[in-house]
């Protein structure tokens, strides 16, 4: 058995009397206390260095401190202080934070309470707007750990999110280096278990939320069919709110919601189904779309998927092919040229002589590196281009990590096609791009043929006439 960190009554750095206990997790015990300085009432959470499994749960509460002292939103708790104790045979770590006062979603469920399907999307309406608020800072702060538990409503309605112990930015790597997961089963989101997390895992773990108001069983406990729950068949909620909880729920990351913003946008209904776009529009009145659809060339390595909800393409690197050996080569030759008839006689000249050779030799080094990084890029490197019924997004990948990335929404898009550029020595350069206004979001590629091109440009016109 555990042992007990505090008694009622106890004094806690000469301020903080413990008044109750409110909860014991997995890795810390939360108090109620008096601030008897400033006289009033807190949430203390406490974890002993003793009692501890290891030190990733050191790291975890000191990231929880650390992230909520940086937040400022009226639905989650305010940091107040955090500091540790040393006594003899241990140390313990405290932070403080605003005390929520409420009723937990967990507790109204057990009190036998049933919610309307209004009550539940209004609840669902507040905590993504938590959610947006989180997932857009920068970096994004993605909780962990949605559930019943950690959702407390206030006696004015309000909801608030707490416990923020499993949260983690997006740019850093999650536990252990992916091998060890953290959430609770039945609200996790299948990536989690994998040691990944994403804004669209939180949008998870809020739908199994809403699932276990309506039904009063967690979704580990729902009948599955291929790892997805039939909401229709175990809820008695309108069509349109199954369709968005359905989303909210998906397995699969990519066709679920891909963050709080859009999730919200949709259940709000502005845009649950494709927004008009007066640019598509005329496009689909005029025919032009209809005209610029392509045959999907025969030969093409490019993997193609689409449905009514999304379309993808993912391109592969050109691997070991004539193309890819053209800019190794030059990279080689362009280099060669420079060591062999250039940098000997850098240091044999005067200074002004110097100088000019030296920015002739910066110029020829930056072409032979742009060179060998289009030829590793055209060896390893892959395109995923992504659309659903409100975004899209175009990412570029080496050595199977992500190197870039834009998105937009679809209703901001003014223009896709092609642009022709005319450099000063009067060659032309055909780009294929997405505009948003000014912004140009291209997604033509070395590891592309034109005639590939011209077919995947007719697919996203195709795909948006018919969203």
């Amino acid at each position: 058995m555990v042992e007990e960190l505090h008694q009622v009554g106890d004094i806690v750095g000469d301020r903080y009397e413990i008044t109750s206990v409110l909860g014991r997790g997995g890795m810390a015990t939360t108090y109620a206390a008096e601030d008897r300085l400033h006289h009033q009432s807190v949430a203390m959470k406490v974890l002993s260095l003793r009692q501890a499994s290891q030190w990733k749960v050191i790291e975890l509460f000191e990231r929880e401190a650390k992230v909520l002292a940086n937040l400022d939103h009226p639905q989650i708790p305010k940091y107040l202080d955090y500091f540790h104790v040393d006594m003899e045979s241990d140390r313990r770590f405290y932070l403080v934070q605003e005390l929520i006062e409420g009723e937990s979603l967990a507790q109204i469920v057990q009190q036998g309470k049933r919610m309307a399907e209004d009550e539940v999307q209004e609840i669902a309406k507040q905590i993504l707007h938590v959610l947006c608020y989180l997932h857009e800072l920068a970096p994004p702060v993605v909780h962990r750990d949605i559930k019943p538990q950690n959702l407390i409503r206030r006696t004015n309605g309000a909801i608030a999110l707490v416990d923020f112990g499993a949260v983690q930015d997006l740019y850093r790597h999650t536990i252990a280096g992916g091998s060890t997961f953290v959430g609770t089963y039945g609200y996790m989101a299948p990536e989690q278990f994998r040691g990944q997390a994403d804004c669209a895992s939180d949008v998870y773990g809020l739908g199994a939320t809403l699932l276990f108001l309506l039904t009063h069983r967690s979704s580990s406990e729902l009948p599955q069919a291929r790892m997805k729950i039939d909401v229709r068949a175990c809820t008695q909620i309108s069509p349109v709110f199954a369709d968005w909880l359905t989303r909210a729920i998906e397995p699969v990351m990519e066709d679920r919601f891909s963050s709080a913003r859009i999730a919200l946008d949709a259940l709000e209904s502005k845009s649950s189904s494709y927004q008009g776009n007066s640019y598509i529009d005329s496009l689909k009145a005029s025919g032009e779309i209809e005209k610029a659809r392509k045959l999907k060339p025969l030969d093409t390595r490019i993997q193609y998927e689409r449905t009514s909800d999304r379309l993808t393409f993912k391109i592969p690197s050109l691997g070991y092919r004539p193309l890819t050996w053209v800019f190794g080569v030059l990279a080689g030759a362009i280099y060669w040229g420079l060591d062999k008839f250039i940098l000997p006689y850098l240091n044999a000249w005067g200074l002004v002589s110097q100088i000019a050779l030296g920015a002739v030799a910066f110029v020829i080094g930056l072409m032979a590196l742009m060179c060998a990084l289009l030829f590793v890029y055209a060896l390893v490197g892959n395109v995923l281009i992504e659309m659903d019924r409100q975004t899209f997004r175009i990412a570029w990948h080496l050595f199977g990590m992500r190197i870039g990335r834009e998105r937009g929404y679809n209703s901001e898009i003014t223009r896709i096609g092609i642009e022709e550029i005319v450099s000063e020595d009067g060659q032309k350069n055909t780009h294929y791009a997405i505009w948003r206004g000014e912004i140009k979001h291209r997604f033509d590629s070395i590891l592309m043929e034109k005639e590939e091109m011209d077919w995947i440009l007719g697919e996203i016109l195709d795909f948006l006439g018919q969203a």
